[in-house]
């Protein structure tokens, strides 16, 4: 995978022209979601300076290590942190990130004090999908079939979101008082898996003049039980506009994690689903670029217990890879946030045997798809 020069990145991110252009819009637009970003760029700028890294710091910068960054390369991104222009910080961060220098520490302790600010300002823009298939809506009562949503839809989702946990325990199926100790035991052995089935190619890509057809691929990262797993899908070839292409079995497992069916886990599974139009290279560098996002993520998580923290670190990550990717040449096509709770995939799938599909859409205003995502009880 070609890496883009940073001074390049930089300086059209400042001109606002080309792809810096492209992305300067994309975190503008999603500011609330910037906030991980930031604290990754100013451990990595702190890296470069080597000034003493706190407890948060430090594990970030271990993250990326441990994913196969190089010290040259974090200090690369800590360099280009520290050049961004106040007023590009300010348009790209919330306040509380965007005044972030080297000359600051940041702790595990300020990011549990920080929660509550950054769970209200995510959850009130982020779209989500929950385990029934609903895109998320304050006060609407309408569950959404789980077909195509047009983009409209989409951007109402995002506008206004309420949290997945307004319904955690907010819906009782008739006639379920408390659990006996039968249904006990059957919650406690049932076994699900949330994977990806399949996808359709609704508009392909047009900016290929030697192959005209597209050659897609995905990327799954999921955090459950403070667990981060980021795999990637094959590269699929010769995708035309009605192309439909099954995953294979290994392919797109967003729960269980190792590929088999598990037990739910107590708080939320999020994933971030990533899709990509393959131009060139070796597609492993953007998955260890995701990889690395969730495995700092990982350690994000550990702030705070709030029921609703999961899925605003997810789309932290998602912003992230943003970035990271900006310097990559493959095209992002687009990206989705799922989100699901033990209690309501339960409700969903009462008994073994069962599956229900979610369906979302992927584009980037060209490329147009459609994935399904199979969430299936097994025991």
């Amino acid at each position: 995978m070609t890496a883009r020069p940073l001074d390049v990145i930089l300086d059209e991110l400042v001109r606002n022209k080309g792809r810096g252009a492209t992305l300067r819009r994309k975190f503008v637009a999603n500011k609330e979601r910037t906030w991980l970003l930031a604290i990754v760029l100013h451990s990595f700028a702190k890296h470069a300076e080597g000034t003493r890294l706190t407890d948060l710091e430090q594990a970030i910068v271990s993250a990326f290590r441990g994913n196969g960054y190089t010290d040259e390369q974090i200090n690369a991104h800590g360099k280009l942190d520290r050049e961004l222009p106040r007023a590009l910080r300010a348009e790209m961060f919330p306040p509380r990130f965007a005044r972030l220098d080297v000359k600051q520490n940041y702790t595990l302790a300020d990011l549990k004090r920080d929660v509550p600010e950054i769970v209200k300002s995510v959850h009130a823009n982020l779209s989500v999908t929950t385990a029934d298939g609903k895109l998320l809506r304050p006060g609407s009562g309408q569950r959404p079939g789980s077909g195509q949503r047009s983009s409209s839809e989409q951007r109402a989702g995002s506008e206004q979101r309420a949290g997945s946990e307004q319904r955690a325990g907010s819906a009782q199926r008739p006639g379920s008082g408390r659990a006996d100790s039968s249904s006990s035991a059957a919650a406690a052995s049932a076994r699900f898996t949330i994977k990806a089935a399949e996808f359709t190619c609704v508009h392909r890509l047009r900016d290929s003049v030697a192959d005209p057809k597209n050659e897609p691929y995905f990327i799954f990262g999921s955090l459950g039980s403070e667990v981060a797993v980021t795999t990637r899908s094959a590269v699929f070839d010769d995708v035309d506009d009605g192309s439909t292409r099954a995953f294979g079995t290994a392919d797109g497992c967003l729960w269980g994690q190792n590929g088999s069916a598990q037990a739910l886990p107590d708080g939320e599974v999020a994933s971030l689903i990533a899709l990509f139009e393959h131009d060139s290279g070796n597609v492993e560098t953007i998955r260890a670029g995701v990889a690395s996002a969730f495995a700092a993520a990982a350690g994000v998580l550990t702030a705070s217990v709030v029921a609703a923290w999961v899925a605003a670190v997810v789309a932290g990550v998602g912003l992230t890879i943003q970035w990271l990717i900006g310097f990559m040449e493959d095209d992002h096509v687009g990206d989705n946030v799922l989100v699901f709770t033990s209690q309501e995939v339960e409700e969903q799938l009462p008994t073994s045997g069962k599956s229900y599909d979610v369906v979302r859409r992927f584009t980037d205003g060209q490329g147009d798809y459609r994935l399904t995502v199979r969430v299936s009880r097994t025991a």
